[in-house]
């Protein structure tokens, strides 16, 4: 029988160390593992790791809103939209409300698509 949790979300990126320093630096993620042939990394935090892939040609702004979601509590919410105005993160939607509360989408140097918002989907 197959878990009811992820174990991992896989990204391609275009460049693994800038793509690392941003989710280090955004979300507070450190490295699991790092590898050079391919190119790849896992990287998180607590119950959330993300795989990394380099793929130097990747493009992922082209007709696209995919994204990975994360919660955060109304108090850190004006926290998360300075980092991603700090880190200079290309903003695809928000800050703006939603569900009754706030969201903010943004871009990661590869072009992925974050979102941080509350309240969380709870299950």
């Amino acid at each position: 029988m197959i878990a009811s949790r992820f174990d991992h979300v896989g990204l391609n990126v275009k460049d693994l160390d800038a793509s690392i320093a941003f989710l280090k630096a955004m979300f507070d993620f450190e490295v699991i593992q790092q590898w050079d042939n391919p190119k790849q990394a896992f990287i998180g935090k607590e119950k959330v790791v993300l795989g990394l892939m380099e793929k130097k040609d990747y493009d992922f702004t082209v007709h696209t809103m995919a994204h990975i979601a994360f919660p955060c509590s109304k108090a850190d919410f004006a926290a998360v939209v300075a980092k991603v105005k700090e880190l200079e993160a290309p903003i695809v939607s928000g800050p703006k409300a939603q569900r009754d509360g706030e969201t903010i989408l943004f871009r990661d140097p590869s072009g992925n698509i974050f979102e941080v918002c509350y309240p969380a989907l709870t299950r």
